[in-house]
């Protein structure tokens, strides 16, 4: 071992090696997507941005809504005043997510019945700031926070996108401005290999919220043992190898989920409990996903041989008359 990696943990298991890459690459989808909203969508911290229908770019995009997306930065003497037009007749929410993709609060008339619309205040938990009279607090556990804004948009697209660019956020207060952590970026068909873990230290400085410290210490520790010109090779083999294999695996059931009628569904989203695996899948195929309270997800990744879709094959699918899709939505 080279005087480089003195002091670096025993050798980690193929195994070890596996948990600790998928549960980093959950925390390192989320940076990516970072980096591309400031440095090529024009993100600008605490400003909301409009999209026209069909113009997201990340992963799934729900193509029922029209989305306009914000990074915001908030301190213990700021907040964030989101104003939210009076809707009614279609699906709206406000969703703030932290940097591993658990969401922490959502807006609209679900979660605040007595408060579905007019002013908003998005405080960082604890502070004791001063909102203004009339304003709804929403407490965010975290100071960065990636917001989704999702308006349904019906049958009349026009009157959605004008509900859309009636929501407006203002900044109360001057936080800091925290630097973009620049994290290893890798094209979402090609994901990174031990190079990953050279992203460690920055992209564990996010606090998670899910109680996973000991795959913490393991990705700590592999990102020393890396520093062995051996190690590094034998770790990025068990990567490529191994580590993506068992994440390609886990995708067409959403991670712990299960099947049913070929249909994936997940166990859980949104809130993940410590359940690193789905999350890192959500947070590849989906990101930005919600709570089961907003929405359900589904997966068809295989047909009815249990091979995987094709872009250019041709499908069915097939409903019992008496059990027609609208009787389970009510519509």
């Amino acid at each position: 071992m080279s005087g480089d990696a003195a002091g670096a943990a025993p050798t980690a298991s193929d195994q070890d090696i596996s948990d600790a890459y998928i549960y980093l690459l959950g925390r390192l989808l989320i940076t990516r997507q970072q980096q591309v909203d400031f440095d090529d969508e024009g993100f600008v911290w605490n400003q909301l941005l409009h999209r026209k229908p069909g113009q997201v770019d990340w992963p799934n995009p729900n193509l029922d809504v029209a989305y306009s997306e914000a990074w915001v930065a908030l301190d213990e003497s700021s907040f964030l005043l989101v104003t939210a037009p009076e809707i009614t007749g279609r699906y709206y929410v406000v969703e703030f997510l932290d940097g591993w993709g658990e969401t922490v609060a959502n807006i609209n008339e679900r979660v605040y019945p007595d408060h579905p619309n007019g002013l908003f205040a998005v405080c960082l938990a604890g502070s004791q700031v001063a909102i203004p009279a009339g304003a709804q607090r929403v407490d965010v556990p975290t100071k960065v926070t990636r917001v989704l804004l999702r308006v349904e948009l019906g049958a009349n697209w026009d009157d959605a996108i004008a509900l859309q660019h009636q929501f407006k956020f203002e900044i109360n207060g001057d936080p800091p401005l925290p630097e973009i952590p620049r994290t290893v970026m890798f094209d979402m068909a090609a994901l990174p290999g031990v190079e990953a873990f050279e992203s460690a230290e920055l992209a564990l400085q996010e606090r998670d919220s899910s109680p996973l410290q000991d795959l913490q210490a393991k990705v700590r520790a592999i990102a020393q043992a890396i520093k062995d010109p051996g190690e590094r090779t034998r770790i990025d083999k068990v990567v490529r190898s191994k580590a993506q294999a068992d994440f390609a695996a886990a995708a067409p059931v959403i991670g712990r989920g299960s099947i049913r009628n070929g249909w994936a569904r997940p166990v859980c989203c949104g809130h993940w409990g410590d359940d690193w695996l789905t999350r890192t899948t959500v947070n590849y195929g989906g990101i930005w996903a919600n709570v089961f309270e907003e929405v359900l997800y589904y997966r068809g990744a295989l047909d009815s041989t249990g091979a995987p879709l094709e872009q250019s094959g041709s499908y069915t699918l097939t409903f019992p008359a008496d059990d027609l899709p609208e009787k389970k939505t009510g519509r």
